[in-house]
């Protein structure tokens, strides 16, 4: 079941300012694969459990798709739905033919809890968007596929779940549709980038982590409860937003080579943490990415402008030390280097403008 995709590399950073047609063309080769393997997905399911399968199709999603802004194609990059497929897959590529049927037996649930989300059943949203907003209404295979970034486990077996953590759900609601209309006054092509690569935020205020995604949940964003203001907010949802554009590009093409070291050689300049290639490059996209974010954010809010130019300046010099780390590894594959090289010369453009504006910073502040 394992497809293969045909290795391309496109001139773009894949940031919402980047090559517009590299883009779409990213994005249009990635939906193109996500529906050759829902296809074959469930064609395997339809000769194992061939009611079940019936009834996962029959039950209206077709028609509630017919009018998503991706029609049929909706279905494929749903999380829920990519969850369930990637389980399926594994199964069938060890040969467990109780985990196949096992799996296949349950894809009417899964079509079912794909089209609650579609049709705006699920209890929150993000206020102006489709994005769901959960907290104990995981889907199943969601649940199983986080592990280790968080373990789902004793919530489960918990009858207290998550009462007395955090806030409740619907204050998260609010404070996210705040962060959200900030991002769109700063960066409104960035806040579409958003919607379309994120589907379900999740707020795990027991959490350790301010936020947390993986490439074996994509779609999903995961939010602790370390925020401390709405600034910061926008800064976790953009940094998630920025793997999950990776995650996509990286079922496309390799981002480093196939036998690069998996050892963490790097330490990065931004926070001290250690990280293998793969890692740091992924950070490094992020960070830049999130200059830009606060660089822009700067000019929407006077109160915060002294915070965000701060923040973009600070993150810029961690950025400009990563830069010649990166471009000297050999293990970079042709996509990775030139992520590094565009980003690079990004941040050349905005190292002066955030110069003088530091700087005027610095002398009204004596």
């Amino acid at each position: 079941m394992e497809v293969q995709t045909q290795v391309t590399s496109w001139p773009a950073s894949f940031h919402p300012d980047s090559d517009a047609t590299s883009v779409q063309a990213m994005r249009e080769a990635f939906i193109t694969s996500r529906r050759t393997q829902g296809s074959k997905s469930l064609k395997v399911s339809a000769t194992v459990a061939p009611d079940a399968t019936r009834e996962a199709v029959q039950n209206g999603i077709l028609d509630l798709l017919s009018g998503h802004g991706d029609g049929e194609d909706g279905l494929y990059v749903d999380p829920v739905f990519t969850a369930w497929m990637n389980f399926l897959g594994r199964a069938f590529a060890r040969g467990d033919e109780k985990e196949i049927m096992f799996h296949c037996e349950n894809v009417a649930q899964v079509m079912a809890r794909v089209k609650g989300r579609l049709a705006g059943e699920d209890r929150h949203y993000i206020p102006g968007t489709r994005i769901a907003l959960l907290q104990d209404d995981f889907d199943p295979y969601i649940m199983a596929a986080t592990p280790p970034s968080y373990d789902f486990e004793p919530l489960l077996t918990s009858e207290k779940g998550l009462n007395g953590y955090g806030h409740p759900l619907a204050l998260q609601k609010e404070l996210l549709g705040l962060a959200f209309e900030n991002i769109a006054k700063a960066w409104p092509e960035l806040r579409t980038q958003i919607e379309d690569v994120v589907q379900i935020v999740g707020y795990l205020p027991n959490a350790t982590f301010r936020s947390c995604s993986a490439a074996r949940y994509a779609g999903v964003v995961y939010l602790g409860n370390l925020d401390e203001r709405i600034l910061d907010i926008e800064e976790s949802i953009v940094h998630e937003a920025g793997h999950q554009v990776l995650y996509r590009l990286g079922e496309l093409v390799p981002l480093v080579q196939e036998d690069a070291p998996k050892t963490d050689d790097y330490t990065l300049p931004w926070s001290g943490s250690k990280r293998d290639l793969f890692g740091f490059l992924h950070a490094f996209y992020i960070y830049t990415l999130l200059t830009k974010y606060f660089w822009r954010r700067a000019a929407i809010n006077e109160s915060e402008h002294k915070d965000c130019v701060f923040r973009a300046a600070v993150i810029l010099v961690g950025s400009e030390k990563a830069i010649p780390m990166l471009l000297k590894d050999d293990n970079l594959s042709p996509q990775g280097r030139t992520l590094v090289e565009a980003l690079a010369k990004d941040m050349e453009v905005l190292r002066p403008d955030i110069d003088s504006a530091w700087s005027k910073i610095a002398k009204s502040h004596g």
